[in-house]
């Protein structure tokens, strides 16, 4: 009977048989159990290998890495002050007929070195009736810095915009973000530019 097993491409072991499949199978599950313990080292020690690679292998930059991840995510950390909004009808000079100006104090802060301009287009005003208007090129921030600036890591800004706008409106909010040439998004008619 064991000759008769060999011939066939089985063995008997034990009273158990174990075909050509069967080892096949076998060897697949082993496999994919294989497969399944690399896969996780490796989701458990790249991660590991960069935070190290990241920090040095120090253990202080390893507690300031969720730090990092958050000045990545927020370069740029700005508000206005509540008494921050004053409104005049003469700043350096009248308003055009019918407009009064807004002066916006702004605080900025650089979390990261910013690798784009800050430029009069980065910020807009939405008054009440949801219009944008860029700010005047003879604002104090840009005859400050010039119409061209930059920020490195941890710089901040105190200073003040200059915005016109209509008479009957009030400002709502402050808008600020890149500003890239070749992405005009308005709606034509809906800001208000100096700049």
């Amino acid at each position: 009977m064991l000759f008769a097993g060999i011939l066939r491409g089985t063995e008997v072991c034990g009273g158990f048989v174990n075909s050509r499949t069967e080892r096949k199978r076998f060897h697949r599950q082993r496999m994919r159990t294989l497969n399944r313990i690399v896969l996780a080292g490796c989701a458990l020690f790249v991660p590991l290998y960069l935070a190290i690679r990241l920090t040095g292998g120090s253990v202080e930059k390893l507690d300031q890495l969720p730090d990092l991840l958050g000045r990545i995510k927020t370069p740029i950390v700005w508000h206005v002050p509540d008494d921050g909004v004053t409104y005049t009808s003469f700043f350096h000079g009248p308003a055009e007929e019918g407009s009064k100006f807004v002066v916006v104090r702004v605080k900025m802060e650089a979390r990261m070195k910013i690798g784009y301009e800050i430029v009069p287009k980065c910020f807009r005003l939405v008054d009440d009736s949801d219009i944008r208007h860029y700010p005047l090129s003879h604002s104090p921030l840009f005859i400050s810095r010039g119409d061209r600036f930059q920020l490195d890591r941890d710089d901040t800004v105190d200073a003040e915009l200059l915005f016109e706008i209509p008479e009957q409106r009030s400002a709502e909010r402050l808008l600020f973000e890149r500003y890239q040439d070749a992405a005009p998004q308005e709606e034509p008619g809906d800001d208000h530019a100096d700049a």
